[in-house]
């Protein structure tokens, strides 16, 4: 069957008992209907490698029943370093309190011990601590030094928390500029450096915006030539950055807005869907039935007029958690379709989706809601050299 590899199938097989995942991965169990069956045999749920928010919690234990652990700790000191028991009455989980053999410190810029309640950055001692980073000997430096408190060496995390008066650790964010986004730890400044260096980029500011609750995505700000294209520099990044660093959404801005001393204010970024309502793209109609079925899904579900051919489902406001839901009604509205919630991510333009399932041979279209099939595959042509002439057009 089509799901015997899934990771449902794989729960319900074996029997599971224990699992361990990302907040993301877990949000996407719990909200798939195929999938979230499949976790009523789990008795303990440990969450880490992002941060856990509260509702979250509340929707692991609707579906579950179980025991839940919030496990925190970077790979420097041997992967967990916390553990709290996840209650859904925080905003987001805290960090809980150290494992055996480890030791926290909240320190200031000089290194030295905040009091109870003040924010500083994290760092960690005991017998987790790492040797250093291989061969990189002037970051270990860096980042690993000797414990000024006891024996050993201490890891400076570049996470900022604050110790409550009842022994547990908040996390407050990031000291500097580096995030996490479904467990991958990301250097902004490396994506923004790799974006300057392509032509017509003039600037580049990268944020983690997270415009629903535990669901943070990246999108790159740019300003440019007039010969800038977004497209463009997608594919560039895409061919020389990981996966999980190429940014869902790239704006075109004509000037970055600052602060008053005239630094760039982040803040103050717009967020894509605003910049998409006020300046919408020119409208292409859907070019078949299929698309013609996924784009009122969309519709509905992004809550925007209209979906043209060439417009994109996460800048239109789209996330994760919306993919979800756009998987399950085109799946239903699609009888025999086979999509994966991946595929959204794969194709997130409505006519790259539609293309990919009219190549599918078990992707029926919906009865009555276009024309034969001969005929959608010359519209499908015609309009694709359409489109190929004025790319060469634009690019003469």
């Amino acid at each position: 069957a089509e799901d015997d590899f899934s990771l449902a199938a794989q729960l319900r097989r074996h029997r599971v008992t224990h699992l361990q995942c990302t907040p993301s991965m877990a949000r996407m169990l719990v909200l798939n209907d195929e999938s979230r069956a499949a976790l009523r045999g789990l008795k303990e749920v440990m969450i880490g490698g992002e941060a856990l928010p509260g509702a979250l919690v509340s929707d692991i234990e609707a579906a579950t029943g179980a025991r839940i652990q919030n496990m925190y700790g970077p790979t420097e000191t041997t992967i967990w370093s916390t553990t709290a028991a996840a209650t859904a009455d925080r905003a987001v989980v805290d960090l809980g309190t150290p494992i055996a053999n480890t030791t926290l410190y909240v320190l200031d810029d000089a290194h030295r011990p905040v009091p109870i309640g003040a924010a500083g950055e994290l760092w960690i001692g005991g017998e987790g601590v790492a040797r250093g980073y291989w061969q990189r000997e002037e970051l270990t430096a860096e980042r690993f030094r000797p414990n000024p408190f006891g024996p050993g060496r201490i890891y400076g995390t570049g996470d900022l928390v604050r110790r409550r008066a009842d022994g547990g650790f908040e996390f407050l964010g990031r000291v500097d500029y580096q995030v996490k986004i479904r467990g991958y730890r990301i250097e902004l400044g490396e994506i923004e450096a790799a974006a300057e260096a392509e032509p017509g980029v003039t600037q580049a500011v990268v944020i983690a915006r997270e415009e629903v609750a535990g669901d943070p995505r990246l999108i790159a700000y740019v300003t440019a030539t007039p010969a800038f294209s977004a497209e463009g520099l997608k594919t560039a990044l895409a061919a020389q950055l990981p996966p999980h660093m190429v940014p869902s959404v790239i704006v075109a801005l004509d000037a970055m807005p600052l602060t008053p001393n005239g630094k760039v204010d982040r803040k103050a970024l717009p967020a894509p869907a605003e910049i998409a309502k006020a300046a919408p793209a020119a409208y292409e109609a859907p070019e078949t039935g299929v698309a013609a079925t996924i784009a009122g899904i969309w519709s509905k579900i992004l809550g925007v007029p209209q979906v043209g051919a060439r417009d994109n489902f996460f800048e239109l406001g789209g996330h994760s958690l919306l993919a979800v839901q756009a998987h399950r009604e085109i799946k239903a509205a699609l009888s025999g379709a086979k999509l994966s919630i991946t595929d959204i991510f794969r194709f997130p333009t409505l006519e790259g989706l539609s293309a990919h399932l009219d190549t599918d041979p078990k992707s029926p279209e919906p009865a009555e809601a276009g024309p034969a099939a001969s005929d959608r595959a010359a519209a499908r042509a015609e309009a694709m050299a359409k489109r190929r002439a004025l790319r060469a057009g634009r690019r003469g």
